[in-house]
């Protein structure tokens, strides 16, 4: 962006503003207090995407600096006005009409008032020279794509001589992945974490505490609430394999080794129910996914705090040689803040465990990774979701009752909701099988239905930009989005026939493929079936980052050849650091993540 001082109209303006208040700005509106009850993130918003943002202070550097702020949309996006939150908390609008704090009308720069945190975003430079005398390399921010490196700017830190009044001071983006521990604050599958015997379970030993915080009895009995016992609600999710059924109007096959491999092989109670004390799952990995909420949340720009996952193996209690290697379930809470101020605190918590002066799995660690995972967990969490429960849904992935390997999706049932997105024998408060968000039945794989839902404008231009959805149907086709994707190889793929006659067919399929459930487990990420697998071992596109997270993982692409460098723990670091780090106005600039893996 090209750097301007503050011209005649801008001068008056900023003159004006500070004199009457903010003048016609819309009506201001407190900061809600981090301490505010958790509640239901709202539903996802696509934002406009900035290129760029720049502030002209009207006042010496401050937390509140008040001034004239500057925002350019990146190539493509289109808005009337822009709809910010200042540091301060409150509501500003950019334009670019010439009214209300707009220095030229069309010229494709949107300007208006609002304050900035100048102190926080000086602290930041001193920050990002701190980090460079520590590394090796340059520092550099990444814009990641649907997992690919699409450039590096490099992180130089701004002379402390431009934050004075008058002075146009870049408002950059600032992630720095080198902060984060991937093993202690993204993915954590240390033993004497997951093993922690006063948190959780171990059936194949005995050991542990079956009432643990971290155990899948624990996790079922807040997830039920008041909407049946604890025993009944996990028995009447496990059924579902035992009978064939409908989701959207097809079949979804049973896998009646469900019977023998799980559920008459767990221990009951006299009165005929599952004894949860000893249930047969036991807890692998505890993962924060904060980067799904990237570009999510509030209405003016702030960002949700993603998921927090629980990934539980089936262990066979009896021979108790090894887990089975093939039953996976994953408990994926929505992580109920809301505005940037809860996302914020949120996130400067779970970057605090990678302090190094914080040992992973010690009791200190273990304790206060914790007070992040019970908050999210407990009943009435979210109280306007079904059973006041922040689950978004359950997913599990298997081979061990048939072959080959299958994925569901599970979410509790609610009236309110489409009936034809669950089985339709879903009763109210229970997990009812549901459908797979973006992957449609896999036999629409290698068809023409594929190709023109591919083809089709509107879809099209949804998939590169990463908002795109698998609708119930799909024209005249009914019954498109899926329910059971399997795996029969882990070459497994979607593709389309005549991909010629689809715009960028090629980088069309890749991401659509990329973001079905199958897809991502299997060859468009070169993964074995798990990313975690039963003894927390990670697949290669996760691993790779784990113990750098600037090395990339390279995967060709099955249909052109093309060599893609996936950068996955990367971009979950960078966004940690950023979020915990940077002012809410800056992460406006964030473009949004919108994966549901």
């Amino acid at each position: 962006m090209t750097k301007r001082g503050v011209g005649t109209l801008a001068g008056g303006l900023l003159v004006s503003w500070l004199m009457s208040g903010c003048g016609a700005d819309p009506a201001q509106q407190p900061v809600e207090s981090q301490a505010r009850a958790l509640t239901e993130e709202p539903a996802p918003q696509r934002l406009p995407v900035l290129e760029s943002l720049e502030f002209v202070p009207s006042d010496k550097t401050s937390s509140a600096t008040p001034g004239l702020l500057r925002a350019k949309l990146a190539e493509g996006e289109r808005a009337e006005l822009l709809q910010l939150t200042g540091d301060d908390g409150k509501e500003l609008t950019l334009r670019d009409d010439g009214l209300n704090g707009d220095e030229k009308a069309g010229d494709g720069l949107f300007s208006g008032f609002g304050v900035v945190n100048l102190d926080e975003h000086l602290k930041t430079q001193e920050r990002i020279a701190s980090f460079q005398m520590q590394s090796a390399d340059p520092l550099t921010f990444a814009t990641i794509d649907d997992r690919v490196l699409v450039k590096e700017t490099p992180l130089v830190p701004l002379s402390p001589d431009i934050f004075v009044p008058g002075q146009t001071i870049p408002l950059t983006p600032v992630g720095i992945s080198q902060a984060v521990a991937p093993n202690k604050s993204l993915i954590i599958t240390d033993p004497s974490v997951v093993g922690d015997p006063t948190r959780t379970w171990n059936p194949c030993t005995g050991t542990g505490n079956p009432n643990g915080v971290w155990t899948f009895k624990h996790l079922m009995t807040e997830m039920a609430n008041t909407a049946a016992t604890p025993p009944a609600f996990t028995d009447r999710w496990l059924k579902q394999w035992l009978t064939t059924q409908t989701v959207n109007g097809r079949s979804v096959p049973a896998r009646t080794n469900m019977a023998t491999q799980i559920l008459n092989a767990w221990p009951r109670l006299s009165t005929g129910e599952l004894d949860l004390d000893r249930s047969p799952f036991k807890l692998v990995a505890i993962i924060n996914r904060l980067d799904l909420g990237r570009g999510k949340g509030g209405p003016y720009g702030t960002s949700g705090a993603g998921e927090l996952r629980f990934v539980f193996t089936v262990m066979n209690s009896t021979t108790c040689v090894r887990p089975y290697n093939s039953f996976e379930v994953i408990f994926e809470f929505g992580v109920p803040r809301t505005d940037c101020f809860q996302v914020k605190a949120w996130a400067q918590s779970w970057l605090g465990l990678s302090n190094s002066s914080l040992i992973l799995g010690s009791a200190a660690y273990n304790s206060q990774l914790e007070s992040l995972t019970e908050p999210v967990v407990l009943r009435n969490a979210a109280p306007s979701k079904p059973n006041g429960s922040a689950i978004n849904q359950v997913r599990t992935n298997e081979v061990l009752l048939a072959s080959p390997w299958e994925m569901r999706e599970f979410r509790i049932f609610s009236t309110a909701a489409n009936p034809r997105e669950f089985t339709t024998t879903s009763v109210p408060g229970y997990l009812s099988e549901h459908v797979t968000v973006r992957t449609p039945f896999d036999m629409f794989n290698n068809t023409p239905t594929l190709t023109s839902f591919l083809a089709n404008p509107a879809n099209n231009a949804a998939i590169l930009a990463g908002t795109h959805d698998v609708p119930l149907d799909y024209g005249v086709t009914t019954n498109f989005l899926g329910a059971w994707p399997q795996m029969p190889t882990t070459g497994f793929f979607w593709n389309a026939p005549n991909l010629s006659t689809v715009p960028n067919g090629i980088n069309v399929r890749h991401k659509f493929s990329l973001n079905t459930c199958n897809g991502c487990h299997a060859r468009e990420t070169n993964t074995g079936f798990t990313h975690v697998g039963p003894t927390g071992a990670l697949s290669p596109f996760l691993a790779t980052g784990m113990s750098n997270p600037l090395t990339p993982y390279n995967v060709t692409d099955p249909v052109s050849g093309t060599v893609r460098s996936f950068y996955e723990i990367r971009d979950r670091a960078q966004t940690l650091d950023s979020t915990a780090n940077q002012s809410c106005l800056i992460r406006r600039l964030d473009r949004p993540l919108l994966s549901s893996h």
